[in-house]
């Protein structure tokens, strides 16, 4: 399986400079192997392939008068080219599917455009503790806070740079875990009141991030468009704001990662809701909470945490199990504001979650193996 471990980097002013400058360099190869599809295409009618744009880098790396060109390492240019080209195939299978708009590759501005990388760990060596490749003087370091796998295969690698802060993130081939003995099991119920309920009464609480930022976002948002477009002042708030949903982003993202650990750790068998977040985010009443719980990520995070942990995660169809009583199963309708199951028919009064992750639980298993 593919991990991707991200770190932060550590660089020199001459280093950071130099990946400002690679930076630099790689959008304006992007949006130049864009205006040639574009002009292709013009005078054509035909498009060019990612194959017949590294051919032409190939012959501008030789070409004497883009000397700068041939002295940048050449894999991080063929990742532009290739990004270029994934940006199209999204383009044409949005066309053909017909979903919504099909939203035509753009040309890149400097506050569109953050990272670059190696599609290939090739032209590029890490020593433990930092990385070095050409057109970079001296070694990158890196803050270590967590060692890679002894048996690591680094495959690739990307630079981001997220404010004045850079990251480089490894994708590293790892050994999956062998499969676990199922000796405990748990359903989850994901949910706005609490994060999660699970089947065994442990409450994951729902720690609502932005909602308790939302007070400093209002503020520096209202703050930034009062202030003159292309001022000195107005950098700063952006900054300023930029850093508000940063820290949003990096405290959600730590929550998750530690729900979903904590759950792999407890339980060989998961069950959890094969939920369409994409579907349920379009109302308007509970748009807003379901993206500040940010359920999506918290299913792909237990999703690989699970396979690298050899534990059993299975997805069933979230249909009725709120309504179905977990003691009977009768189906007892509810509106989403009465928060207790009361059964009519066996008398069960439990909680409307813990109910729905009991049902979960039963779901996926199969008959007999739940009483």
């Amino acid at each position: 399986m593919i991990l991707t471990y991200r770190y932060r980097l550590v660089p020199t002013e001459r280093q950071n400079k130099a990946l400002g400058w690679l930076l630099d360099e790689q959008r304006t190869l992007y949006n130049a192997a864009l205006h040639e599809r574009i002009d292709c295409y013009r005078k054509t009618g035909k498009s060019i392939s990612y194959i017949d744009q590294c051919k032409s880098l190939t012959l501008c790396r030789r070409d004497p008068e883009l000397a700068e060109m041939g002295g940048l390492p050449v894999n991080p240019q063929r990742w532009t080219l290739k990004r270029l080209d994934e940006a199209f195939q999204g383009f044409f299978r949005r066309v053909q599917a017909r979903d919504g708009k099909a939203g035509f590759p753009r040309f890149r501005g400097k506050g569109r455009w953050d990272s670059f990388g190696f599609a290939e760990f090739s032209g590029i060596r890490f020593d433990g503790r930092r990385l070095r490749f050409s057109a970079m003087p001296g070694g990158l370091k890196l803050q270590l806070h967590r060692p890679l796998p002894e048996d690591a295969n680094i495959r690739s690698c990307v630079f981001r740079r997220d404010g004045r802060h850079w990251y480089v993130n490894l994708q590293i081939a790892v050994q999956a875990a062998e499969k676990r003995t199922v000796s405990s099991m748990v359903g989850v119920d994901l949910g706005l009141k609490v994060f999660a309920y699970c089947s065994d009464g442990v409450i994951l609480p729902n720690p609502r991030i932005a909602r308790k930022a939302e007070c400093a976002q209002r503020i520096a948002q209202r703050a930034l468009s009062r202030c003159k477009r292309g001022s000195k002042r107005r950098r700063k708030l952006k900054d300023r704001l930029a850093r508000i949903h940063r820290k949003i982003a990096n405290t959600r993202n730590t929550c998750l990662h530690q729900q979903s650990a904590a759950l792999v750790n407890r339980a060989d068998l998961i069950v959890i809701e094969d939920l369409r977040v994409k579907n349920m985010i379009q109302y308007p009443t509970l748009a807003r909470s379901i993206a500040d719980a940010s359920w999506s990520k918290f299913l792909s995070m237990l999703d690989y945490k699970a396979e690298k942990a050899g534990s059993h995660l299975i997805r069933v169809d979230p249909r009725n199990t709120s309504q179905k009583c977990s003691g009977c199963r009768e189906l007892v309708p509810k509106s989403l504001a009465v928060r207790i199951h009361a059964c009519p028919y066996c008398n069960l009064a439990i909680d409307r979650d813990w109910n729905a992750s009991l049902n979960i639980l039963r779901a996926g298993l199969p008959a007999g193996w739940l009483t």
